[in-house]
């Protein structure tokens, strides 16, 4: 509930929607126009000029008409506003005047005006010269082209008249529309010595002869060598056996081996276990004193006032026991090494002895070893000699056998030869035969690509005038200087309708502060009095 004043706040009037729209669309249309005059500047280039006009200035140079009318006599009015009653006038002309429309005009300097009226000359040179081509293909046309021109004789003329290669080449074939034009190119040819391009003579000769058969090569089972001397009858005979002369047996190592291991049960015994041997002599004696210590440590303590369990106590506990530790490790480190120092003695001497007895069996296997050798190079000495004996008698053997085989080597080289020369022969008649094949077959490809060329000259003479007529009337374009084109780009426009929308927000929201504080005043006088009420009813 609202406690208004007469002279409260007023609430702030909404804007026109309408209005809004014409504001916001006008400056839309304003941002547009300024863009466009931005990006669309007067240029000048070596080429010539482009000019971008707009309004009043754009519609006179559309319509000169009207920019004379106005420079004459205007009537008083504005550019703007003649252009405007002008177009009025007119409505089917085709450039009405809109403020915003733009023109442009390009020109070019007189050099490359020049240049561009020769080209369009040239054009329309080359446009005439074609519909001469035109005529020309029409009548070459109009004539089918055809391959049968050949007349009864192959002597290179036909019934027609026509002129061709006198053996090789296409049948005959006239490339001419009138007998006129047939008499004027056989003129020419006469003139020149030389048939008129583009006729030939009779058609190739396709068959090829028969070159026969080609004759098989000799057969190879006729001219086989004969066998070679067999080897079995050459062989050389067993030499002597190595049975006869193999070397005794050495002497036996195993009546020399000396003794399997050393005898050391004479040998002091290692300490194994503690407590054995020396360290146990000396653990002995050592014993009874650390037990003799240890009371009297223990009544010293006792009589010094010191209780078992105590700290003092049983810190003098564990110091004794530290002593007698280090007592017992000296005395096993000594045992230790006495029984080793003994055990170490022991089994030298030991050694000392299974090594003498060693060296005593070598000496002896070395003399068994000896004397079979003398008796093994004795039995090898007769094994050579009759082994060579053997070698002697095989040299003769093999050579009976080369003997043999050069001899059988003459009569296959005979046989070889024989053999070559009846192939040689046949290779010949073979030779000559393909020659004959391959003449005919060159001749009928001469034949052949004469018949393609001729063919070949007479199409081109026929789609020459297309050719013409297509060069002509695709001749070189013309090229005009490049101008910027006109180019319309979007500036954003001033936010005039939102801007009005905040406005109208913000005075609103001034309005509903204003409200509330007024009414947040109304409340509290409202209190107040509420408050006083009792004290004037009373």
């Amino acid at each position: 509930m609202s406690f208004l004043c007469e002279d409260g706040p007023s609430a702030p009037v909404a804007p026109d929607p309408q209005v809004t729209a014409d504001a916001q669309s006008a400056a839309n249309i304003k941002a547009a126009f300024a863009t466009a005059k931005i990006n669309n500047p007067n240029i000048t280039n070596p080429y010539g000029k482009s000019s971008t006009q707009y309004g009043a200035n754009a519609f006179f140079a559309a319509n000169p008409a009207a920019a004379a009318q106005f420079k004459q006599e205007s009537y008083g009015l504005s550019p703007e506003d003649f252009a405007k009653l002008y177009s009025s006038d007119r409505p089917g002309m085709a450039n009405p005047y809109d403020e915003y429309t733009p023109y442009v005009t390009q020109s070019l300097n007189p050099e490359s005006q020049k240049i561009f009226d020769t080209q369009q000359k040239t054009k329309s040179q080359f446009a005439n010269l074609a519909n001469l081509g035109v005529n020309n293909a029409y009548s070459t046309l109009s004539n089918p082209f055809s391959f049968n021109y050949l007349g009864a004789n192959n002597t290179g003329s036909n019934a027609n008249g026509g002129y061709g290669l006198p053996n090789y080449g296409l049948p005959l074939v006239s490339i001419y529309d009138t007998a006129a034009q047939q008499a004027q190119a056989e003129e020419i040819a006469r003139i020149r010595g030389k048939a008129p391009s583009g006729i030939t003579g009779k058609a190739a000769n396709a068959s090829i002869a028969d070159a026969g058969a080609i004759s098989q090569g000799p057969i190879a089972a006729n001219f086989l060598a004969g066998g070679g001397p067999n080897a079995a009858n050459f062989m050389a005979k067993g030499g002597p056996s190595a049975s006869g002369y193999l070397a005794g047996n050495a002497p036996d190592f195993n009546d020399y081996l000396a003794g399997k291991k050393l005898d050391t049960s004479n040998i002091a015994a290692m300490p194994i276990n503690a407590g054995t041997t020396a360290q146990s002599a000396i653990m002995a004696r050592l014993e009874p004193q650390i037990a003799k210590n240890r009371v009297s440590t223990e009544t010293q303590l006792v009589n010094q006032g010191l209780r078992p369990g105590s700290e003092a106590y049983n810190n003098a506990i564990n110091l004794l026991g530290q002593q007698e530790n280090d007592q017992r490790t000296q005395a096993v480190l000594q045992g230790l090494g006495l029984d080793m120092s003994a055990n170490a003695q022991g089994y030298n001497q030991a050694l000392s002895t299974g090594q003498f007895g060693n060296l005593a069996q070598a000496q002896n296997f070395g003399q068994g070893l000896a004397g079979q050798s003398l008796t093994n190079q004795a039995k090898a000495q007769n094994f050579g000699q009759g082994n060579i004996e053997q070698q002697i008698y095989n040299q003769a053997q093999g050579q009976n056998f080369g003997q043999g085989v050069t001899s059988q080597n003459l009569t296959n080289q005979a046989a070889g030869q024989n053999y070559t020369q009846n192939y040689n022969t046949i290779a010949l008649n073979n030779a000559a035969q393909q020659q004959k094949f391959a003449q005919n077959t060159q001749q009928a490809a001469f034949e052949n690509q004469a018949r393609q060329q001729a063919l070949a000259e007479a199409i081109q003479q026929r789609q020459m005038p297309i050719n013409e007529i297509a060069a002509l009337t695709s001749g070189s374009q013309i090229q005009n200087p490049v101008f910027q084109p006109f180019t319309g780009a979007n500036v954003a426009a001033a936010p005039i309708a939102q801007t009005m929308q905040n406005a109208y927000a913000g005075a609103q929201n001034q309005y509903n502060q204003e409200v509330a504080s007024q009414n947040a005043e109304m409340g509290g006088l409202f209190e107040l009095g509420k408050a006083a009420l009792p004290f004037f009813i009373g």
